[in-house]
């Protein structure tokens, strides 16, 4: 795994749960050519409701993300990385992710909320626990160009 100064497929981002004992750190978003026309889709469908003060987002089905821990094993330079910055691009090897650890949750129900700036989040939730895993806000517009 390696950190790039341009955007890639990948986007390394900082994470928060309202678990009391489980640990949800970062996330990786995976952000394809397809990825890119949903969200400018869903980027169309907020903006006439942006003078809605009522609305807060549109929730999605979506599930281009996964969660996971810090590793002193495994790229423990991750931390490092987020601790500058709520999110980086990275560029990844084969089966790299599956070498990442994972929150002890089994995690359902993903979804994205955007919002009528244009931000969004991920979350996720626990399915025996509800918990809730969520990253940090992050702009459509900028991942979308």
């Amino acid at each position: 795994m390696k950190r790039s100064l341009q955007q890639t497929e990948y986007l390394l981002i900082k994470t928060m749960t309202n678990s009391g004992w489980d640990n949800g750190d970062f996330a990786i978003i995976h952000i394809t050519g397809e990825w890119k026309e949903t969200q400018k889709k869903r980027l169309e469908a907020v903006k006439p409701l942006e003078n809605d003060y009522d609305l807060k987002w549109l929730n999605y089905a979506d599930t281009n993300v996964e969660f996971f821990r810090f590793s002193e094993e495994t790229h423990p330079e991750i931390e490092e990385w987020l601790s500058e910055k709520d999110s980086v691009f990275i560029e990844l090897e084969t089966d790299e992710l599956k070498k990442l650890l994972q929150p002890e949750n089994n995690l359902n129900c993903y979804q994205m909320q955007v919002f009528k700036n244009g931000n969004a989040i991920y979350n996720a939730f626990g399915k025996y626990t509800g918990e809730e895993f969520w990253t940090k806000e992050f702009s459509l517009w900028e991942l979308t160009k």
